[in-house]
């Protein structure tokens, strides 16, 4: 690993710490998040029977991909409404996501203030979330299953 990479690295590894441990769970049943788009006017409906603190408390990793998002990428869900998506091989994203209010389960991602897709929780554990997604534009279905980053992890040098 290049000391640039290792740079870079270290800057991205900091900055996820910092947005970590700057939230804190919620103390018994999780509130849905307002949107992360500042104009939005959705407001936090409390989703019964769902406790959502493992979703906020982790760094999700993809272990089992459909096609994209590529196996590794990684998710960080904020109970604000943000999500960071990225990846060894892919810049980061930061997207707004919601709760429907008339599906408990299903969270709302938008991306640029359009949604982009619905992924209902299937699985939420300590250690498993397994998400059946629907992308908007297309409309495919897909099964990802991530699971709970327990440890250090540093992308691999990738070939030139």
């Amino acid at each position: 690993m290049t000391i640039g990479n290792s740079r870079l690295l270290l800057t991205v590894s900091l900055s996820l710490l910092a947005l970590i441990s700057c939230t804190q769970p919620r103390e018994t049943t999780a509130q849905p998040p307002v949107s992360a788009n500042p104009t939005s006017s959705t407001t936090p409906v409390p989703s019964p029977g769902r406790d959502l603190t493992p979703l906020f408390s982790k760094i999700w990793r993809v272990t089992n991909p459909p096609s994209q998002p590529a196996s590794g990428s990684i998710f960080v869900f904020l109970p604000n409404g943000t999500l960071l998506q990225t990846s060894c091989v892919e810049t980061y994203a930061i997207f707004g996501w919601t709760i429907d209010k008339d599906q408990p389960q299903v969270l709302q991602v938008s991306e640029n203030g359009q949604p982009a897709y619905t992924a209902e929780i299937v699985e939420l554990t300590n250690s498993t979330l397994r998400l059946q997604r629907q992308l908007i534009p297309s409309n495919e279905t897909q099964m990802i299953t991530l699971t709970a980053v327990e440890q250090e992890f540093v992308c691999p040098d990738l070939p030139k």
